[in-house]
């Protein structure tokens, strides 16, 4: 049996219709014109460094500009272990072994003092601290 002539139109309107709907609700894209790529390097330059603490004359040193991935890395164990587990780990990517060891090892170090260079380090880190010492300095 043949369509009659209303179904066929009927059919029409709604094909057409279903091609509007399709059409106005294409989602717009999330990059305009102006879209640049962010280039990153896995490849560490040469870091300037300041110096964070003294054990018996021997100075210790830190980034003076500090990889965001630390700072991210901070947040990340603050969210999950607490503050104190990020503070640790924050002065281990900071010092590094030989500083970190020097330090947990001084007899002297208080609670003062540990604070005092938690707090320099987290500064840094989140870019907040005026910075004294430097090589430039």
């Amino acid at each position: 049996m043949a369509p009659t002539t209303k179904s066929t139109s009927r059919t029409r309107q709604s094909a057409a219709a279903r091609t509007r709907k399709r059409a106005a609700a294409k989602p717009t894209p999330l990059v305009d014109e102006e879209f640049e790529l962010v280039e990153l390097s896995s490849e560490i330059p040469e870091e300037e460094r300041v110096p964070l603490f003294a054990i018996d004359g021997k100075v210790y040193t830190v980034p003076k500009f500090v990889p965001q991935g630390i700072a991210l890395e901070f947040l990340r164990l603050n969210r999950q272990h607490g503050e104190q587990t990020a503070a640790v780990r924050l002065l281990e990517r900071m010092l590094g072994p030989e500083a970190y060891e020097a330090l947990e090892q001084c007899p002297t170090l208080d609670d003062v003092k540990m604070q005092k260079i938690i707090d320099m380090s987290q500064k840094l880190a989140f870019g907040k601290a005026e910075v004294k010492g430097g090589k430039d300095d």
